[in-house]
């Protein structure tokens, strides 16, 4: 395609004139372009995102030459029509009602705070201080614990999103911030001693911890099998049990992660990969790692069973197989504020997989 008639396009689809075919063939590269900023997901980063999707497809013919945008626009064209080895996720949003026949919402289910004694429905209280504990809960799903008095109990809160429910941040008395992604259960301290002894423990699940850093007192977070201590960090832990591995993933700073009798202290953009009795080093793919705390899925080379254990987690649903799994792999990034039908019928885009819902149950159906 000509530079002039890519220029054509795009001004066709800025306003509004492009067919269905047309738009389909390039609005993956404007995920969330009415419903967001652009800067959140810039035409520079999809594109830098389609060089790589490129060379997987195409490594013999892919020609790079620096600065010139529209020849990566051509290449980005070219990845909507080739569909070998990968499938890249096209959104088509004037698209026809979801062939499956069923629909589920994300944010279905209710957060869980046990505090003193008590269990409560956080997603049912209103903001403010939360009655007979040190919590208060404000707007966007923030929960803040403050030191109250001078005397020190040893005390820990639990916090619980289950699957289909709205992730939940919680800033403790020490100032460190932890994000809970769905399907994730953290314990914690709700007052730190001065030592800062006590351990935060992510029972399952995930999440995006921005640690206040304190040389004479390191935060321990510890995980199934592994023990992760903040020497000036904010870090992501992937550790639900049905992945085949536990992940933490060093996005600034530095921390040691001890497993299975060995230790290794991670530099940012590196992650400690625990698997079986085995911990291994390797780089990190900052951006999918974190993508779920900036509301996106993003599928870099995932395959379909991992990609419907994110599914599940996020719907509350149950997943069920027909067939032989396709060993298929998906490239794309959708918003997790979307119905699962529109969120499947992406992945139908790439003739490779076929799904039904009935009720909670989605059945993944081989070509």
């Amino acid at each position: 395609m000509e530079e002039q008639a890519l220029k054509d396009l795009l001004d066709r689809i800025r306003n509004g004139t492009a067919t269905d075919a047309e738009r389909a063939l390039l609005e993956n590269w404007y995920l969330q372009y009415q419903e967001e900023s652009p800067a959140e997901y810039s035409l520079d980063e999809r594109l830098e995102d389609a060089e790589a999707v490129w060379a997987k497809l195409q490594p013999a013919i892919i020609h790079r030459k620096q600065g010139r945008r529209w020849q990566r626009i051509a290449v980005a064209a070219s990845i909507a029509i080739l569909l070998g080895a990968g499938s890249w996720l096209l959104l088509n949003r004037n698209g026809k009602p979801n062939p499956t026949g069923g629909d589920v919402a994300p944010f279905t289910a209710l957060a869980v705070l046990k505090s003193g004694g008590r269990t409560i429905l956080l997603d049912n209280t209103a903001n403010g201080k939360i009655a007979q504990t040190n919590v208060i809960k404000s707007s966007g799903e923030q929960l803040a614990y403050e030191v109250t008095g001078n005397t020190y109990t040893a005390a820990y809160d639990t916090i619980q999103i289950p699957s289909g429910g709205r992730p939940y941040t919680v800033k403790l008395t020490d100032g460190t911030r932890i994000t809970l992604n769905a399907a994730t259960t953290l314990r914690y301290p709700a007052v730190f001693s001065k030592s800062r002894k006590e351990e935060i423990e992510l029972i399952s699940g995930e999440i995006y911890a921005e640690v206040v850093h304190n040389a004479a007192a390191p935060l321990k977070i510890k995980t199934p099998g592994q023990i992760i201590t903040d020497i000036g960090t904010t870090f992501n832990i992937a550790a639900y049990p049905d992945d085949p591995d536990s992940r933490t993933t060093l996005i600034e700073g530095a921390v040691k992660v001890s497993a299975a009798g060995r230790e290794t202290t991670l530099s940012p953009g590196n992650q400690a990969i625990f698997r079986g009795n085995s911990l291994t080093e390797s780089s990190a793919n900052l951006s999918q790692a974190t993508a779920w705390k900036d509301g996106l899925f993003r599928f870099n080379g995932e395959s379909i069973d991992a990609i419907m254990r994110q599914l599940s987690r996020w719907y509350n649903i149950e997943v069920k197989y027909e067939g032989a799994i396709s060993n298929e792999v998906f490239y794309g990034r959708v918003a997790r504020t979307r119905n699962i039908s529109e969120v499947l019928r992406i992945l139908e885009r790439s003739n490779k997989v076929y799904f039904e819902i009935k009720g909670k149950r989605v059945t993944v159906l081989s070509k």
